[in-house]
């Protein structure tokens, strides 16, 4: 019998008979290319990293200093975003043996973003600060004419604002990708905060 000689539901099934692999491996690499292309076409473009170190920043304010900034900036939050990395400690207590190992994880988290060239800014509280600085992990302000309210090494900015209980220093990586952006983005929380 030949597969002309087939109609209807026989037809059907001598297809499935002997070209079910062929079928099956055409819908799976189909569906790969869709999906791959998918992500191609909605990914967004990272515009900067911001890190909060040992300040506490409450979910409402979050915005302020992600979505906000994109539409300050008028920048298609469909297309860009700010990763913003909120509740890292630097040090804790080694006494303290929950806080002691969120501080670890924290300190490994933030190592990991500024080996991997990932974290542009962070905003910190003093003892923080000390630490990054004493590290030299802080890019000279002075240089990107930033020289308003800095500190005496020049490598961070001291904000006091009604939306922290302290100042904070907020800084610019020494490895940071997004520098130009970065110089922005510390204006415009001068401005707002």
């Amino acid at each position: 019998m030949k597969d002309y000689d087939l109609h209807g539901i026989k037809k059907i099934e001598y297809i499935l008979d002997y070209y079910k692999l062929p079928i099956v491996l055409s819908i799976i690499i189909i569906y790969i290319f869709c999906s791959l292309s998918y992500k191609l076409i909605t990914k967004k473009n990272t515009l900067l990293s911001v890190a909060a170190i040992n300040i506490e920043i409450s979910n409402d304010n979050i915005p302020k200093f992600s979505d906000d900034y994109l539409l300050n900036r008028n920048f298609s939050s469909k297309k860009y975003n700010v990763n913003f990395y909120n509740n890292l400690i630097s040090e804790g207590n080694p006494n303290d043996g929950a806080s002691y190992e969120y501080a670890y994880a924290s300190s490994m988290k933030l190592l990991a973003l500024m080996t991997d060239k990932t974290l542009d800014i962070v905003l910190m509280d003093e003892k923080a600060y000390q630490t990054f600085s004493n590290n030299e992990y802080l890019y000279n302000l002075y240089d990107l004419n930033l020289s308003e309210n800095t500190t005496n090494k020049q490598d961070a900015i001291l904000i006091s604002s009604p939306h922290f209980s302290d100042e904070i220093y907020i800084g610019i990586i020494q490895n940071s990708r997004h520098l130009e952006e970065a110089v922005q983005y510390i204006n415009y929380l001068i401005n707002v905060l």
